[in-house]
């Protein structure tokens, strides 16, 4: 493989897997901490909703996560068996994979057979290693970001809810919320990394531009899970005819964008499903296109929708009861959303690692110029090929649909 074809795993890459691992715990062990705490002052309802969710969360990424393995399984035999995967890097038997998936233990094996190899390859640089070791990340990029919109931001949204509705903060409650910011900014951050490991070494994001990354996507992330929860508090039992009226449109725009992500068509359906739910909360670019636009359309849509949820809130709170945090709150929430967006730009203007990175004159900000993902692809045995679907849509600008993008002809753009 030459030089531009040279893929890397460092011990920046170790360390993050480390700490992709410890945050899922983290969240794990505060989901736990809330849930016991509820219970010990009796509050039965919020403890059963609290955990109601991390049980759905659990159940969904479960179902990916062996969708991908049932997917990937024919793949990995042949190269087992061809000997260009060591014994050391077989995977679990079919009985025992499908044994712990339903025992929601699926997503936690993904990261411990990724640490098991991550050390190995480590020491040993053979390059069999490296795809094989870039490829078990992708898959535990995409299920940490499931995890933490489809736990964290629900989670949040029903934890803000409560500390407003009883008008009170305690530190279990404000410790959870904070550890739940942060993992879903950090996962979203882990998947990014994760969509550029299988390219050029020129591609990958610095220790700079990986903050500012996480930086602005926390900024953005907190006032739209804060505005759900504000208009909770007032319209509880419209919460879900918002969340069905704001998937619903972005369900079936996913849909009209072609994607090609899984292997058959309820498994499409049920990934179409999910990125509604993620658009709801926050960006995911799934086809290729003008991702300018889109991002230009989506930003705008949502500071209008989280405006229309909290001016309902203003309208209708009480004046006597929210008096104490109702002005911080609006400013806190304006400014972090806007500040956003001038954080994000500023990345893609000065920081986004791509040969043409201006966000303000062009509709290409994540073309990936001179080499191309499939011919990156060419030279290796194993790629995992839902990361080489996203990174076709994240850097080609041509809409012409994730199958297409997949199969693309070799170009310079």
């Amino acid at each position: 493989m030459g030089s531009g074809d040279e893929l890397r795993f460092s011990l920046h890459d170790l360390i993050f897997i480390c700490l992709g691992l410890a945050t899922f715990l983290f969240d794990l062990g505060t989901d736990v901490w809330v849930v016991a705490s509820f219970f010990e002052a009796g509050d039965y309802f919020w403890a059963g909703a609290v955990l109601l969710v991390v049980l759905f969360c659990s159940v969904v990424v479960q179902m990916f996560s062996w969708c991908w393995f049932a997917g990937d399984r024919e793949q990995l035999k042949s190269l087992s068996n061809s000997g260009l995967l060591p014994p050391f890097k077989t995977t679990v038997g079919d009985g025992a994979l499908r044994l712990l998936h339903g025992l929601q233990l699926g997503f936690l094996v993904r990261y411990i057979t990724a640490l098991e190899v991550g050390f190995r390859m480590h020491k040993e640089r053979d390059t069999v290693g490296l795809q094989y070791i870039i490829y078990l990340i992708s898959d535990i990029s995409m299920l940490r970001l499931f995890e933490s919109i489809f736990e964290s931001a629900p989670q949040l949204t029903l934890m803000l809810y409560i500390m407003m509705l009883k008008n009170q903060m305690k530190l279990h409650q404000c410790f959870s919320i904070v550890a739940s910011f942060l993992s879903i900014a950090w996962a979203i951050l882990d998947f990014h990394k994760s969509l550029r490991s299988s390219l050029s070494d020129k591609m990958h994001l610095n220790f700079k531009s990986a903050l500012i990354y996480f930086i602005f996507n926390l900024l953005l992330i907190c006032p739209r899970i804060c505005s759900i929860a504000l208009f909770a508090t007032i319209f509880k039992h419209y919460v879900l005819l918002h969340f069905a009226l704001i998937c619903l449109p972005m369900f079936i725009w996913t849909c009209q964008q072609g994607t090609d992500f899984m292997n058959n068509i309820p498994e499409e359906v049920f990934y179409r499903g999910a990125v509604a739910v993620i658009l709801y909360f926050t960006w995911l670019n799934v086809a290729a296109g003008k991702t300018i636009i889109r991002q230009i359309i989506y930003h705008s849509f949502l500071a209008v929708d989280c405006g229309i949820l909290v001016g309902f809130w203003w309208i209708y709170r009480d004046p006597v009861l929210t008096a104490s945090y109702t002005l911080p709150l609006l400013i806190a929430i304006s400014s972090s959303y806007f500040l956003g967006v001038i954080v994000k730009c500023t990345y893609y203007k000065y920081l986004h690692p791509t040969l043409t990175a201006d966000l303000l004159t062009t509709d290409e900000t994540d073309i990936l110029q001179e080499v191309g993902f499939r011919s990156i692809c060419e030279s290796r045995p194993l790629i995992n090929k839902r990361m080489q679907i996203l990174s076709n849509c994240f850097y080609f600008s041509k809409p012409e649909g994730n199958r297409r993008c997949s199969n693309m002809e070799e170009t310079k753009i």
